[in-house]
């Protein structure tokens, strides 16, 4: 039996290890080629928005980047999931990134063939968004193999902290390279990033096979249904990770009814220019940040579920000041404390996820969690949308706000969730045991 269990208060943590991260050299390797290319997407992201809006002056083009940026989260989050279980995780690292910088370097060779085509800069948008999609289950799979298991909280506060600058910074820094080196040379930069985000990540080696996992040969391929059904056997033996899942699928629904219209906010509510959104977005970035960071000082997967409500709950109090309160400082300290909030929650759930999932399971189940998350994003924004059209931000934002309350009313509810909790870490590489959810559920 390994050393990781759900249990009531009062079971053993083991002892912390000696070993320290700054001399791991697999993890430096690791979060420096996943920082960088989350440096890379967030370059992408605005290069590619202001390519199509520029030429066409378009918003209907620029909506339809956005709709092919959802589309291959939700058709293909859960193959990717497989993928980290079938494949070589470090391998699918590496090829993904170099998948990406190859659609950089596309972007000005066909803007120099064809001149500008929407359909062509749609499929590319389209390829960097399926290499994306396969990259992030292999990333946050693999890291249980690269540290010692008593230092995995701290890996992931720092993983996530790391990319939640890096996505930031890559934003701001697109708008400098599009006055300093025009539109073609801010390509080639952003493809040198994506080049050394894979040279950092070919020289990663786990202890163990390489790979952070042992796949399993099968004689003949397995249906898709077959690798979903495993999964889910797994969450009805688990009642306390499939109950949390939907929560945390309907928390993100009303996070993206407010989310999207933060800058409308900042305009018509604030009465401010549209460039201090860009302030209030550091400012939750900077939160998320500090709460990365704190998740392993505080430990938050080893109480989660009540760490869980509470920010939950707390943001959408946050939210609701700043519909009674509409001042910029209001602002300010809401979105860092939400930050915050979600900094420490989205890095428990991770390290929480990596302990309990079986190593042979956890690509297919944060493949499975993409999709659903993402699979309910779009009507969370149509609904803000919608809302905010019709009956103004500010009353979007309260029926967020209040949506957010009711979501950790029913995770308050549920006793599994209420009182889940984890002590000690799983034995490095993903050897885990028979985890179950504390009573009085199971």
């Amino acid at each position: 039996m390994a050393a990781s269990e759900l249990g009531p208060p009062g079971s053993r943590e083991a002892p912390p290890s000696a070993t320290s991260l700054r001399s791991n050299r697999p993890f430096g390797l690791y979060v420096s080629g996943n920082t960088a290319s989350w440096a890379g997407l967030g370059v992408a992201d605005v290069l590619l928005l202001w390519l199509v809006f520029s030429e066409t002056g378009s918003t209907l083009a620029v909506a339809a980047v956005g709709l092919a940026q959802a589309v291959p989260p939700i058709g293909v989050g859960f193959f990717a999931g497989v993928l980290a279980d079938r494949y070589s995780r470090r391998r699918l690292l590496l090829l993904t990134s170099i998948a990406q910088a190859a659609v950089l370097a596309l972007v000005p060779i066909t803007l120099g063939a064809f001149g500008f085509q929407l359909w062509v800069v749609l499929v590319l948008v389209l390829a960097l968004e399926t290499a994306t999609v396969v990259f992030r289950p292999s990333a946050s799979a693999i890291l249980p193999s690269l540290v010692e298991s008593a230092t995995l909280d701290s890996a992931n506060a720092v993983t996530e902290a790391f990319t939640s600058v890096a996505a930031t910074v890559g934003t701001a820094v697109a708008a400098v390279l599009v006055v300093a080196v025009g539109r073609s040379g801010s390509f080639a930069v952003d493809f040198g990033v994506f080049a050394v985000a894979a040279v950092f990540l070919a020289f990663v080696v786990t202890p163990r096979d390489g790979d952070g996992h042992r796949p399993v040969p099968s004689a003949t391929p397995r249906a898709i249904r077959q690798e979903l059904r495993e999964v889910l056997q797994f969450l009805r033996g688990h009642a306390w990770m499939w109950q949390l899942t939907l929560v945390s699928v309907a928390a993100s629904f009303f996070i993206t009814m407010f989310s999207p219209y933060l800058v409308v906010y900042t305009v018509r509510v604030l009465h401010l220019t549209p460039n201090v959104f860009g302030y209030l977005i550091g400012c939750y970035s900077a939160g998320y940040f500090a709460g990365s960071l704190l998740a392993a000082r505080l430990r938050v997967s080893r109480g989660y579920g009540q760490f869980f409500i509470a920010a939950v709950v707390g943001s959408g109090g946050l939210l609701s000041a700043l519909v009674a309160f509409p001042y910029f400082v209001t602002a300010v300290v809401a979105l860092a404390l939400i930050g915050t909030l979600m900094g420490l929650v989205t890095t428990g759930f991770i390290t929480l996820v990596q302990r309990t999932v079986p190593s042979e399971l956890l690509g297919r189940f944060l493949g499975l969690d993409e999709t659903l998350t993402w699979t309910i994003a779009p009507f969370g924004v149509v609904a803000g949308g919608l809302v905010a059209q019709t009956l103004g931000v500010r009353v979007g934002f309260a029926i967020a706000a209040a949506g957010l309350v009711a979501v950790g009313a029913i995770a308050l509810a549920s006793p599994s969730i209420r009182s889940l909790r984890q002590f000690g870490p799983a034995t490095s590489g993903g050897d885990r045991s028979e985890s179950s959810p504390p009573p009085p559920i199971d």
